[in-house]
Parts: C-alpha cells; structure tokens; sequence
C-alpha cells in the first residue's frame, strides 16, 4: 500500500513538472531581470501579403517593414515632437537604390477604427507631412493591387543601387583595357628602340 501511495506521489511530482516544462516552453527568461521573453512573427499574414505585393509592384525601389517612425523622421529629443514620433512604426517604408525615404505605407484593419487609434493615426500623419514625405494608407481588406501599387510609384528602370554596380564594372573593364593598352604601348616602344640599339 504504501509502495502504491509512494508511485502514485512521484507520478503526481512528474506531472508537475511535464507541465512546468510546457508552459515555459517556447520562452526564455532574463536572468538579471527575470522577464521572459519568446520569438514571434515580424508580420502577420495580411502584412506578409502586402510584403510580397509590395516587392512585385515596385522592382526599382527598396521595401523595409516595420520601421521605427524615428528612423524616419527627427525632432528634438524632448518635447511633444519627439513624443509623437516616439515608439511608433511604419507598416512600411519604400525606398530609392541609396536607401532615401519617398514614402510611408500603412495597412489600416480594424485596430484603426477606434477613436484612440485614429488619434494616433492623426498625429502620425501630420509628422510624416511635417517631414515632406508621403504617407499612404490603405485598407487591409482588400489589400491594393499590384497595378493600383504601381499608379503612385512611377516606374524606375534601373535603381541607384544597380547603377552603382554597373558604374563599377564599367570602370574596372576601363581600367583593365587602360592596363592592356598601357602594356601594348610599353612593347611598341620597345620595339624600335631594340632596333636602334641593334644597330648601334
């Protein structure tokens, strides 16, 4: 009997601590601070779909997500202008090939409805405006087009970055042909000057 009641507690001790285990699962713990922290997803689906469509739509340019508004945009580190920017994002950012801001992206669902979030929503824009740079919301359901997309960003052949990669090359085939015409004139000298002073 006691051998069975002795089964029964150690089965009991297991339990616990299987579930202990499984509550932690997933999660890390700070051990200076004891906070506990576990990964998640940098965007949601819908945002994840915007993403794609984004990239599709506007080949030229470069696509960031979730970028801190104060990436963006500065203002004074104290004051109700930094406090606007403070501790806000952009659901997206749309860059030219040097990484310079042209617009802001936002993909307003539900959560934007509310009086407090369209407060927020207010101050957000009249500091991207502020700023000069471009803000463009859009609607989560149904999410814009790849031509719709394209209607406000217009068309870039060939971004900065590429053009860089291609001033580069062409400059290291100029340098490579200055190097080989540079070489073929050294042998042309060297040629009559073998001459004379064969002949001397």
């Amino acid at each position: 009997m006691l051998k069975a009641f002795g089964l029964i507690i150690l089965g009991l001790i297991v339990l616990a601590v299987i579930a202990a285990l499984a509550s932690k699962k997933g999660k890390a713990t700070d051990a200076k601070s004891g906070y506990q922290y576990k990964s998640k997803a940098l965007l949601t689906p819908n945002e994840r779909e915007m993403y794609w469509e984004l990239i599709d739509a506007l080949p030229g340019y470069v696509v960031l997500a979730q970028v801190a508004l104060s990436s963006c945009i500065d203002a004074k580190k104290q004051g109700g202008a930094f406090n606007t920017i403070s501790a806000k994002s952009l659901d997206f950012v749309i860059c030219n090939g040097s990484l310079d801001v042209l617009a802001g992206i936002e993909i307003d669902d539900k959560s934007h409805a509310g009086a407090a979030a369209q407060k927020r929503d207010a101050r957000k824009n009249s500091a991207m405006a502020a700023a000069g740079i471009k803000l463009i919301r859009w609607p989560a359901v149904p999410l814009p087009s790849i031509e719709e997309i394209r209607k406000i960003f217009p068309a870039v052949p060939l971004s900065v970055a590429e053009k860089s990669a291609v001033e580069i090359m062409q400059e290291k085939k100029i340098k490579i042909l200055e190097q080989q015409l540079f070489g073929m004139a050294r042998k042309l000298e060297g040629i009559p000057q073998g001459r004379k002073a064969a002949g001397a």
